[in-house]
This record gives C-alpha cells, sequence and structure tokens, in this order.
C-alpha cells in the first residue's frame, strides 16, 4: 500500500510540472483490461514470454491503468516519466516445500501478488545523454522484442528492476567519422527487490536464498553505416549481481550463512571485474554476450537482417571455447503502413556446449595435486552464491530457458539451461485494422552445468493472436490470443487470453 501511495503522490507532481512546461508537451493515459484462462498450473509460453513478467499464472483477470510522457527527442532537454500499475486475480499454484518440523515434504501455494507497481520512472534528456531513475520497461537493442524467442542477457521476460541507468539515448555519430561510425551504450545500477519470492518458493531441504542482490548493468555498441543500404552493428553487454546474504539451508535447517555485505568501491569494480574474493573467485555473478548484427536494406524499402548473439557466463565463454553456444536469427521487415505481412523472425538457439562439462579450481581444494584448472560447466543463468539471473522468478534473459517459477519441487536454480530449440514468428495485418500474429517454437533441455535431466525435457509451443484497432484514432483496441504448449517443458496446457485497451491525451497546449 505504501508503493500505491508514493506511486500516486508522485504522479501528481509529474502531472503538474508537466502542465507548466512549453505548449508542446503532452502526457498519454492508458487502461487495459485482461482475462485469461488455462488448462494447466500456468499460463502456454509465448503468452507469458517478453512481456516482463505480468503473466505466469493458468488463469488471471487484471485491469493495469498507467500515464506515460514519452522524450520529445526533437529538443535539447527533454524530460520524461511513467508510471503503471496491475491489480487483479492470479491463480495459486502447489510448490513442494520441507517442512522441518514435520520432517516432510508438504505442499504450499503461490501466487503473484493482486496488486504490484509495474513501471514508475522518471527520465531527463540533455542533447543526446538521458539519465533514467525507477522502474521501468527497456526493450533489447539487437532483436525485435515482439517477434524474437528473447534477448539472451535483457529480453523484456521478467518485471522491471529498480535502478538507475544512464547513457546515449541512441545510435550516436562518433566525431570526425562523416556519421559512417555511431555508438550506443549505457550503464545501470539497481538493486533486486524480490528476496521474497525466493525464500517463499525455496524447498527449504538442501537449498539456498540470497536477499539484498544489487546488480549492474552495461552495454556497448559500435554501429558502421557505410550507405544507407547496409549497416553493421557490433558490440556486447553484460550483467551482474554482487553483495547480499545468502543463506543456506541443510535438511531444513540453516547450515551457514554468507553475508557480503556491500562497499562503495564495489560500484566502480563491478562495472570490470578484476578482484577475486577468499575463495579464488571473481567479485559478483557476471554474465554476458558478444553481439554483432548485419542489416540490409533493399531499394523498396524492404530490411533483412541476420543476427548472433554469443553467451558468456566467465572467461572460457568471453573467449569462445563453448563452441557452437548462441542465438543465431535472421529478420525481415516490410515497408508501408499496415502491410500484409509487417515482419517475420526465424531462429535457432544452442546452449549446449558450455565450455564442457568439466569446472575445476585447485583453489577449491587444499592440498590437491592437481595443478590444472577447466573452466567449463559455465551454467547459463545459475551461480553457487546467487539465485538465478530472474526477476521474481522469470529469467531476465531469454525466456526459451525455463524460468525457476516453473520448477514445482521448490529448485531455486535453473534446471534446463542445457538446450537447443527453434522459434519462428511473423505478424501483419489484414482488412477491417486487424492485426495478426503467429509464433511456433521448439525446445529440448538436457539439464544444466552441473545435473543432467534424464530424460531430457521437451516442448512444442504455438501461438495465434488478433488484434482490432478502432481505425480513426487507434485508441482502443481489442486482442484475443491462443496458444498452445505440448510437452514436459514444463508440461501440457492450452491457454486463451483477451484483452480491452483504450489510451487518450489527458493534456494538451496548443501553439499560439
Amino acid at each position: 500500500m505504501r508503493r500505491l501511495i508514493t506511486a500516486i503522490l508522485l504522479l501528481q507532481i509529474f502531472v503538474r510540472v508537466s502542465a507548466s512546461e512549453a505548449s508542446d508537451t503532452f502526457a498519454i493515459w492508458g487502461a487495459e483490461a485482461l482475462a485469461g484462462v488455462s488448462s494447466g498450473n500456468f499460463a502456454p509460453h509465448y503468452i507469458s514470454a517478453n512481456r516482463c513478467g505480468i503473466i505466469s499464472s493458468g488463469n488471471n483477470v487484471s485491469i493495469s491503468p498507467s500515464i506515460i510522457r514519452p522524450l520529445n527527442h526533437g529538443s535539447r532537454f527533454s524530460y520524461a516519466f511513467g508510471a503503471q500499475i496491475y491489480g487483479g486475480y492470479n491463480s495459486s499454484v502447489e510448490y513442494s516445500r520441507y517442512d522441518a518440523d514435520a520432517g516432510k515434504f508438504v505442499n504450499h501455494s503461490m501466487h503473484p501478488s493482486r496488486l504490484w507497481i509495474q513501471q514508475l520512472y522518471a527520465t531527463a534528456k540533455w542533447r543526446c545523454l538521458f539519465i533514467t531513475a525507477g522502474m521501468k520497461e527497456y526493450e533489447p537493442v539487437l532483436v525485435d522484442r515482439n517477434l524474437s524467442s528473447g534477448d539472451l542477457i535483457h529480453s523484456g521476460n521478467s518485471r522491471p528492476i529498480p535502478q538507475v541507468r544512464a547513457g546515449f539515448v541512441d545510435f550516436q555519430p562518433v566525431p570526425f567519422t562523416s556519421e559512417i561510425l555511431k555508438v550506443d551504450g549505457e550503464l545501470a545500477y539497481g538493486k533486486f527487490a524480490d528476496a521474497k519470492w525466493w525464500e517463499n518458493h525455496s524447498d527449504r531441504y538442501n537449498s539456498f536464498s540470497t536477499s539484498g542482490i544489487w546488480y549492474v548493468y552495461r552495454r556497448l555498441y559500435l554501429r558502421l553505416d557505410t550507405s544507407r543500404l547496409f549497416s553493421l552493428t557490433l558490440g556486447g553487454k553484460a550483467a551482474s549481481q554482487f553483495g547480499g546474504k545468502t543463506v543456506y539451508l541443510k535438511r531444513g535447517e540453516v547450515d551457514r550463512v554468507d553475508n557480503r555485505g556491500i562497499h562503495f568501491e564495489d560500484f566502480f569494480k563491478m562495472i570490470i571485474p578484476v578482484d577475486r574474493t577468499k575463495e579464488g573467485f571473481y567479485q559478483g555473478n557476471t554474465l554476458g554476450s558478444w553481439d554483432i548484427k548485419a542489416e540490409f536494406r533493399l531499394d523498396n524499402g524492404v530490411k533483412l537482417s541476420a543476427y548472433v548473439e554469443n553467451p558468456w557466463e566467465d572467461g572460457s565463454g568471453m573467449a569462445k571455447q563453448n563452441g557452437f553456444d548462441g542465438l543465431y536469427g535472421v529478420e525481415l521487415k516490410m515497408p508501408g503502413e499496415k502491410p500484409v505481412i509487417e515482419g517475420a523472425v526465424v531462429e535457432y538457439l544452442d546452449l549446449t556446449n558450455q565450455s564442457g562439462p568439466i569446472h575445476f579450481n585447485p583453489d577449491d581444494y587444499s592440498g590437491t595435486a592437481m595443478t590444472s584448472e577447466a573452466t567449463g560447466a559455465d551454467d547459463y543463468y545459475n551461480n553457487k552464491y546467487y539465485n538465478s539471473y530472474a526477476n521474481y522468478g522469470m529469467i531476465a534473459g531469454t525466456p526459451m530457458v525455463m524460468s525457476p517459477i516453473y520448477n514445482l519441487d521448490g529448485y531455486n536454480n535453473v534446471i534446463g539451461n542445457r538446450l537447443r530449440g527453434v522459434h519462428a514468428a511473423a505478424r501483419g495485418w489484414i482488412p477491417c485494422n486487424i492485426q495478426w500474429e503467429l509464433k511456433f517454437g521448439w525446445r529440448k533441455a538436457y539439464g544444466n552445468g552441473f545435473y543432467a535431466l534424464v530424460p531430457p525435457r521437451h516442448s512444442y509451443s504455438a501461438l495465434a493472436s488478433v488484434k482490432w484497432v478502432e481505425p480513426r484514432s487507434s485508441r482502443l483496441s481489442v486482442k484475443g490470443s491462443f496458444g498452445l504448449d505440448r510437452g514436459n517443458l514444463p508440461g501440457n496446457t492450452f491457454g486463451a487470453e483477451i484483452s480491452v485497451a483504450y489510451s487518450g491525451v489527458i493534456f494538451t497546449k496548443s501553439r499560439k
């Protein structure tokens, strides 16, 4: 309730400030009502994936009011803000938990919050630079959030993490290169606020959960744009978890507590981790990807792209010792207003190499005669000191890897990151102002970096959706979706969802 009151007060301040600004200032309010039903515990994969963590339960009804003021990119100085709240009903899921007093496992129910703040942020822009504070939904840069299976590091699959983020507004020309070379980059610091979720989800047997985790994200891309017909984007991004306190349980009792805490210098050291802990590991948990994208622009306005994201979890992956691991995609974008085919994507995801199955550091075992080091078992999205790279149980990277929220046994790590998958998606328009979208995917998981799934788990997923947009103002839309999962990643389910959304300008000032 305190968060809700804070959101309302900040919203009033934003509106008053906006009303006194220049004549081209505006803000947009919106409201969406959403309802979904499913035959399983969880919503189908494509109904929940890459939607910023708003859908996971099989059955749900929610209302989401919002107010958004976008940046004015045409002015030297501009500011923006946003606030969005979700409230409603979400069905419960039964998870397994160890009862130390009874000496056995019991079931306990969990469901998403009935009311939560999805977005609450303020942004300031000066020239080509920006700074944002709060919780905001960010779009991936390299891939299409709506059509892609998901960016490997920051997909928009989980709820926003409270943070402060600064960087370039968009790709900016590098001086003295005649705008042939452009640069884009961001740096963010934040803190996870989902410690209670991990504690409640844990099986409380032989497991751990971490609270007070800090977060840092950085990205740097260079774009070579030699002509209007071709561009090449190169760079990388990385996210880290650091600080916090980890509580390890053994047979339901606290076995040990690792309280790393946080120091001011840690915020600088985590930009490029170089310090080792007393256990011999680099500070924090860092994962990232090396990225490349080539885009061809034809004379008729058609855009064809090919891209690769190469993941890494430690030094072996950074040196590309993890074989063919990566996300490989091709993308088509069509020109014109509401074309029959607006865009299409085909992707292949392979995460099965992980730099080999063995991770061995002589520092881990005192007195060992083996002096060689093997940096394998990359175990993407997992770490022995930190919760999986997820927020409220939903992976912040690609949702093709099954998130911990789907582990009904209360296991707090990713169980299937050694995975192969195929994804295809397309969207477009048909008469009567109707937008269509189709998605299909297959994935097969063999386990994670240390434990095998025997037999492997697999899943086939499909989605079909249509959205009608009111033709005169485009403010009203009605969308219906049908999703289907077949397999055990996490399970068979069929679901449907319908939503009604409306938006409008809440204040404007005309020029004189």
